[in-house]
């Protein structure tokens, strides 16, 4: 096993980096990837900068250039869900573009049956066993899309797709996953919410809720280690 982290941001990533040992770095397409190991699991990581492009470029050079079996997006997102409060945490169950004409992916290139890319059923079943029913992580869809939602934008999301959350990248990473049969899943903790939105909001909840996501990666890790699964 390999596996690919990605994080939009430095405060995303950085502190799974920070806990990787044997850390080597690679530049490719203006990107850092540190290579090394978790614990004795084999791991590339970097931060892939905003918006669904740059994610893209990120996982098709995880890998092409480092090999890697598996794909992993840690990071914040927005709740679109009511009932979902800031610093929970949302495992993708499938994934969606909410500002994607759905006969592209349908009609053209990748040929998909749905809009919806499925994340991975074996690291979904070992990733819920690992957080051992924590009621602040929850299992369902995510979408994604460039722009920050406001509220017209929110219902019209909500009546197409009903998803727990959205981001900006997680989508584009499901996309090259989707087209090179690489299992991935996403971990993404909500930093803001229709009650406590804005930038504002973002900007003070941002790390904390990207450390709940790392932290919920990490649980994931050491369980796969500890049953010896995929290692």
């Amino acid at each position: 096993m390999r596996i690919g982290v990605i994080g939009p941001s430095e405060n995303e990533i950085n502190p799974f980096i920070d806990s990787m040992h044997e850390l080597k770095t690679e530049k490719y397409a203006m990107l850092n990837f540190h290579t090394g190991k978790y614990s004795n699991i084999d791991a590339a990581a970097l931060f892939c900068g905003v918006c669904k492009v740059n994610a893209a470029i990120a996982a098709q050079i995880l890998i092409d250039k480092f090999a890697v079996t598996h794909i992993i997006v840690t990071g914040v997102a927005g709740a679109i869900d009511k009932n979902l409060k800031v610093f929970d945490t949302v495992i993708s169950s499938e994934v969606a573009y909410h500002d994607v004409e759905e006969g592209i992916l349908i009609n053209y290139h990748p040929w998909m049956e749905s809009v919806y890319f499925k994340a991975d059923n074996n690291m979904l079943k070992d990733i819920i066993r690992a957080v051992n029913q924590n009621k602040n992580v929850l299992i369902g869809r995510m979408v994604t899309g460039e722009g920050f939602i406001v509220q017209d934008g929110r219902n019209e999301i909500i009546e197409k797709y009903n998803p727990l959350c959205v981001d900006m990248e997680t989508a584009g990473i499901a996309h090259v996953c989707y087209a090179n049969s690489i299992p991935f899943i996403a971990i993404r903790t909500i930093s803001d919410t229709p009650e406590e939105s804005g930038s504002d909001a973002f900007e003070k909840n941002c790390e904390t809720a990207a450390r709940k996501s790392i932290d919920v990666l990490k649980y994931y890790l050491d369980s796969l280690e500890e049953e010896n699964i995929y290692v």
